[in-house]
């Protein structure tokens, strides 16, 4: 049977199935990574020892009270993700592995439980602490989410209402999900996982170059493709015999 092509849509990222990862970008201050928060100093709320900004602990060995989390740190720079001599310059090829262990050991350090019996002020400065920890590497870990904030960083926004723009894209877009919807079996949409992250990767190895080479207005377009990929992703997730896989358009 020949398949007639129509003029394709504009096909939206699922909303239902997107998670709001920039979201924070809002919320939290971003600073120049020029100025590097690791070369500021801050006051020690307890014990007004001068110990460096984004230390976690006082480093007065007669205090060693946590600290408040710094108002001009990036995620980065908190996981010692980055480059530079502190960390602190944004990339897009982070080592995942590397980035779990670093969460790990700092998210040890502060864990609420271990203040529970501490005063109100420092069991609620650890719960600071442990949250934004949990949003540095939540951000940092998923290729989407880092791909917003390097965005958000310099002051570009991808939204979720964004499309494209590419017709051969939007059109293997709507052509992928009559295939989730054709599927019968484990087997056939484990293929389609398996073709999907393949497309996640790729397109992911796209941003580094871009990041790069500093073309923020291609990785713009790429972190829109990569949304498609990952509303996809969430999709398969989802998947069920039959279950019609609704995007918006």
């Amino acid at each position: 049977m020949t398949r007639v092509l129509t003029r394709p849509r504009t096909i939206l990222p699922q909303r239902s199935l997107t998670t709001p990862l920039a979201v924070q970008v809002e919320r939290i201050r971003y600073f120049s990574t020029n100025n590097s928060a690791a070369e500021e100093h801050k006051v020690c709320w307890k014990c007004d020892h001068i110990v460096p900004q984004v230390d976690m602990h006082c480093s007065n060995d007669d205090c060693g009270a946590i600290q408040k989390v710094p108002k001009d740190i990036n995620f980065f720079e908190t996981l010692q993700a980055g480059l530079g001599e502190n960390a602190s310059e944004p990339i897009y090829d982070v080592d995942v592995k590397k980035l779990r262990l670093i969460f790990l050991r700092k998210q040890q350090q502060v864990h609420p439980d271990s203040y529970a019996q501490k005063s109100t002020e420092e069991y609620q400065l650890a719960q600071n602490q442990s949250s934004f920890l949990n949003k540095a590497y939540n951000t940092l870990k998923e290729p989407l989410a880092r791909a917003q904030y390097m965005l958000a960083l310099n002051g570009i926004e991808v939204s979720e209402s964004e499309s494209l723009e590419d017709p051969e894209l939007l059109m293997e877009v709507m052509e992928v999900r009559e295939q989730m919807e054709d599927c019968e079996t484990e087997e056939d949409i484990e293929k389609l996982r398996l073709d999907n992250e393949e497309k996640i990767e790729h397109t992911a190895s796209q941003l580094t170059k871009a990041f790069k080479s500093k073309d923020l207005e291609e990785a713009k377009a790429l972190a829109v493709q990569l949304q498609y990929w990952d509303n996809i992703r969430r999709a398969i997730v989802d998947w069920a015999p039959g279950k019609r896989i609704e995007l918006q358009h």
